[in-house]
C-alpha cells in the first residue's frame, strides 16, 4: 500500500477443497473437481518466494523486480492464461522518466517498467466482451540502509495481494465458469506513486467502457487486530460491489466483510484501484482491517514469518466465492447515487443498529 501524506521454489499441486464447500452451484452449472484449488500449500509457496530475500524487496526501479515479474508470468502461463497481443509474454512494458524532487539538479532517469497481465476469455459469445479485472501491486520499497536488516521484504505489502491474483487466476482458469472475460494484472511501481496501474488504466487492451469492475487486493496477510477473520471493503459508498459481495458470501464462510472505520476511509485512494477510479471505473480494494494500522507497514521486518497463512488462504477462498456473480455475469455493479455522502449516513445507522 502506498503511504498517504500525514494529516494531524518449488510449486505444489493445485486449487480449494475448502472453497468448494463454501460455494453453491449456480443453476445449470456444476463446480469443478475440488482436487487442486486454493490450498494453504499453494498460497504459502507463492508468498514465501515473493517475499524472500532473493528478490531484495522488489524495488520497481531496481534490478531484482524482474525476478518477481518472471515468476508471475510463469504462473500465468502455468494457469493457462492468454496473452494480449499488445502485451507479449504477459508484459505491459512502458518507459517512465523519474525526476528526483529532492535533488532538482539531478538529471532525470528513464526506467523500463512492466506490469504483468494475462486473461481468460469469457465463455458466453456476447458477455465475453465484458471484463472483470483482478489486480494487486507486486513491487515494494527495496533495500534501505547499510547495516542490520536492510531488505524490506514486503510480505504483507504486497506479496499477499499478488498471491491472491495468482491463486484466483489458477482457480478461475480451472473452474471455467466465467461468462465474462477475466483479466489478472499485477502492477509495478505502486510504491512510487501508482505508476504501473495508472499506465495500465490508460492502456487497457480492450475498450475501456467494457470494464465492468476492477477488484484490487492489498495486504491480506493478517486478521483484524482483535483476531477476527474479517475482510475490509474499501469504497462501499461508491458502488454496489459491496452489496454483491455480501449477498454472494456463503453464510458458513469463516470470513466476514466489514466497512472501513472512519480513519480508514481515505485509504480507498492509497492503492491501485484509485488509478481506475480516476477514469470513472467501478473499483474497490479488499484488504485486512489491520492493514491501515499495522506497525510492520513499510518496515524491514514485514516478513513471511509474521503472516497468518490460514487467514490469507481463507480470505482468498472467500474472494473467489463472493466475486463469482461478477465472473458469471449473474450480477453487474452500478455506481451508488449520492456516493460518499449517502454512505456516511448509512454507516452511522449501521453503527447504531449493528
Amino acid at each position: 500500500m502506498r503511504a498517504l501524506p500525514h494529516r494531524p521454489l518449488l510449486l505444489p499441486a493445485f486449487l480449494p477443497s475448502a472453497l468448494f464447500g463454501l460455494l453453491l452451484p449456480l443453476e445449470g452449472q456444476t463446480l469443478p473437481d475440488p482436487a487442486g484449488a486454493i490450498t494453504r500449500e499453494l498460497v504459502e509457496a507463492h508468498v514465501r518466494f515473493l517475499s524472500s530475500d532473493e528478490l531484495q524487496g522488489r524495488d520497481a526501479f531496481g534490478p531484482f523486480i524482474g525476478l518477481a515479474e518472471d515468476y508471475i508470468a510463469r504462473e500465468f502461463a502455468r494457469a493457462g492464461l492468454r496473452e494480449f497481443p499488445s502485451f507479449p509474454g504477459y508484459r505491459h512494458t512502458f518507459s517512465y522518466e523519474f525526476r528526483n524532487r529532492r535533488d532538482t539538479t539531478a538529471a532525470p532517469v528513464t526506467y523500463r517498467l512492466s506490469n504483468i497481465v494475462g486473461w481468460l476469455e469469457g465463455t458466453d459469445p456476447v458477455l465475453k466482451d465484458e471484463f472483470i479485472l483482478f489486480g494487486a501491486h507486486h513491487d515494494h520499497v527495496g533495500v534501505r540502509g547499510d547495516t542490520g536488516d536492510v531488505i524490506y521484504n514486503g510480505a504483507d505489502d504486497n506479496a499477499t495481494g499478488t498471491t491472491a491474483v495468482l491463486a484466483l487466476a489458477n482457480y478461475f482458469a480451472r473452474a471455467k465458469l466465467n461468462k465474462r472475460s477475466l483479466v489478472f494484472a499485477t502492477f509495478t511501481a505502486e510504491e512510487r506513486g501508482l505508476i504501473g496501474s495508472r499506465q495500465l488504466a490508460q492502456d487497457l487492451p480492450f475498450p475501456a467502457d467494457k470494464l465492468v469492475a476492477m477488484i484490487n487486493f492489498e495486504m491480506l496477510g493478517k486478521p483484524a487486530a482483535d483476531g477476527s477473520y474479517t475482510l475490509m471493503v474499501l469504497g462501499p459508498e461508491r458502488s454496489t460491489l459491496d452489496e454483491i459481495f455480501r449477498a454472494a458470501l456463503p453464510p458458513n464462510s469463516p470470513i466476514s466483510l466489514v466497512d472501513p472505520l472512519p480513519h480508514q476511509v481515505r485509504y480507498y485512494n492509497a492503492s491501485d484501484n484509485r488509478s481506475f477510479d480516476a477514469l470513472g471505473h467501478i473499483t474497490t480494494t479488499l484488504a485486512s482491517p489491520r492493514s491501515t494500522d499495522d506497525p510492520l507497514y513499510h518496515r524491514p521486518n514485514d516478513h513471511f514469518e509474521h503472516l497468518d497463512l490460514d487467514y490469507l488462504t481463507k480470505a482468498i477462498q472467500a474472494i473467489a466465492a463472493m466475486t463469482l456473480p461478477l465472473v458469471t455475469a449473474e450480477a453487474t455493479p452500478v455506481k451508488t447515487p449520492g456516493g460518499p455522502e449517502a454512505f456516511a449516513g448509512e454507516a452511522r445507522e449501521r453503527r447504531r443498529n449493528p
